[in-house]
């Protein structure tokens, strides 16, 4: 399978944007990497996350708040020749994200951009509650690496 880097800026953001979910990943205190599927915004080359306002990868951001967080798209069954098995593949574009983790505790923040958020999964307008805000924790990722493939994009079926 063949791997070409992508260095342009905008086509990184262009999968970022085509993605619904992202696998972000944290470390465990013993070193053991802990990655989950989270829904996400990209909001002026921030990645914005929410969670509970508990849970065990709040007490990982406790020890580190160094993240990793992953994208993937366009991915599709590729081969060389139909009746090789070693010669299938998957195409797909990914990008890697590193970076930092801040919470935003404004409670107009929060809703400003939890609403900004929303816009990538919906055109409603919304509303949050007091309570709502105050028992929601709203992430970002300032991220200070992106570094982005593409695989088997030459392939041929």
């Amino acid at each position: 399978m063949r791997t070409s880097f992508i260095t342009d800026r905008e086509e990184m953001e262009s999968v970022i944007n085509q993605c619904q979910i992202c696998f972000i990943g944290l470390t465990e205190k013993d070193g053991t990497p802990y990655v989950i599927p989270m829904n996400f915004g990209y909001i002026d080359g921030d990645i914005i996350l929410h969670s509970a306002p508990e849970g065990k990868h709040l007490g990982l951001l406790e020890l580190s708040n160094r993240i990793c967080v992953t994208f993937c798209t366009d991915t599709k069954l590729a081969y060389q020749h139909p009746a090789v098995a070693c010669s299938y593949s998957m195409t797909s574009k990914s990008v890697v994200c590193k970076g930092s983790v801040t919470f935003i505790e404004d409670l107009a923040e929060k809703e400003r951009t939890l609403s900004s958020m929303m816009k990538k999964f919906t055109d409603r307008e919304f509303r949050y509650s007091k309570p709502a805000l105050q028992n929601v924790r709203v992430w970002r990722v300032t991220v200070d690496q992106m570094t982005s493939k593409a695989f088997g994009q030459n392939f041929k079926n």
